[in-house]
């Protein structure tokens, strides 16, 4: 069974587009922004296309330095609206960095050859996106995040959020309004098992496997526990077979060893918590946190423009507060 979400979760999950040359987009899968920054996870399979780009355009003027002219995109949700209106170009945000867990592939005879490429370790990706600002385009929110201290139980019920009606293929104009109102869905899932090591040797990545009907589209969704935190995302997924039920597999976080350093600006403790750079007076009498930053040189940035009596210190902030851990 699935239902359509609308309201903040689709400011937070976004659908993910192969965008080519001519400016035609091609529905790929699913993403979710994490830290407030710009920062979204999806499944590195959903984005595999782009990995032939050696850097990622920085804005929309560069993006033909890829030769084959792909580069993927992030349809962000908007705020509201009342009747027909075209969608705006800063709806598609552009993803200006990309990053996936990789190992040396085991291929003999692409080692004979000397031509050995990389593969894939972990079914997840972090990318960032240049977010332009528009009346019409509100700035995403993002969805909490547990990395650490939840383990999967057998029998546990999980919802998975995503884009099933996604495909790669190409869309026209009237499908991506429909994919804005209509395309968002969810679907519960049970837990049956739980492979630490991956499912296989061609497919280590840690998972728990659930029985559900995840469709494709929903590649790199959220997958959220019953307390609403994420706690992995949709990787893999076989659909129902006559009276068999269909299978879905999700990368399960805590397992991933450098979880911390792929995604440095999520506290793996502390979902809600985040971790970046803080500007703040802080005294026996006086305590006032000025702003929190993804990176030093912002933060140093604002302490100058203020007063001496703030320091620049790195630790972590619960959003939406002064709560702050040095």
């Amino acid at each position: 069974m699935a239902w359509v979400f609308q309201g903040l979760l689709r400011k937070a999950v976004v659908p993910v587009f192969k965008r080519d040359i001519n400016g035609e987009i091609y529905g790929m899968g699913t993403a979710f922004h994490v830290d407030g920054w710009g920062t979204f996870l999806t499944a590195d399979h959903v984005i595999e296309f782009a990995r032939e780009i050696q850097k990622p355009a920085s804005s929309w003027k560069d993006i033909s330095q890829n030769s084959s002219g792909e580069h993927p995109v992030l349809f962000l949700g908007m705020g509201l609206i009342f009747g027909s209106v075209n969608i705006p170009k800063e709806s598609f945000a552009l993803v200006t960095f990309m990053a996936s867990i990789l190992q040396e592939k085991i291929d003999p005879l692409a080692n004979l050859t000397g031509v050995a490429k990389p593969e894939n370790a972990v079914d997840l990706a972090v990318m960032s996106a240049e977010i332009l600002p528009h009346p019409q385009v509100s700035p995403p929110h993002f969805i909490s995040v547990r990395a650490s201290r939840w383990q999967p139980s057998i029998g546990e019920t999980i919802l998975a959020v995503g884009f099933p009606e996604l495909e790669c293929q190409r869309l026209e104009k009237h499908e991506q309004e429909f994919l804005l109102s209509e395309g968002m869905f969810g679907a519960y899932g049970r837990i049956t098992k739980i492979h630490a090591n991956g499912t296989s040797k061609s497919n280590p990545t840690p998972v728990f496997e659930v029985e559900c009907n995840w469709r494709s589209g929903m590649s790199g969704g959220p997958v959220f526990n019953s307390s609403g935190e994420v706690v992995g995302l949709v990787s893999r997924s076989l659909p129902p077979d006559n009276d068999s039920p269909g299978v879905g597999w999700a990368t399960y976080f805590d397992l991933i060893p450098n979880f911390n350093e792929f995604v440095p600006t999520l506290d793996k403790l502390n979902p809600r918590w985040r971790r970046g750079w803080a500007v703040l007076k802080s005294t026996s009498d006086n305590w006032h946190l000025a702003g929190f930053f993804k990176t030093e040189a912002e933060a140093q940035k604002l302490a100058k423009s203020i007063s001496s009596d703030y320091q620049v210190r790195y630790g972590s902030n619960l959003f939406g507060t002064d709560d702050f851990v040095s």
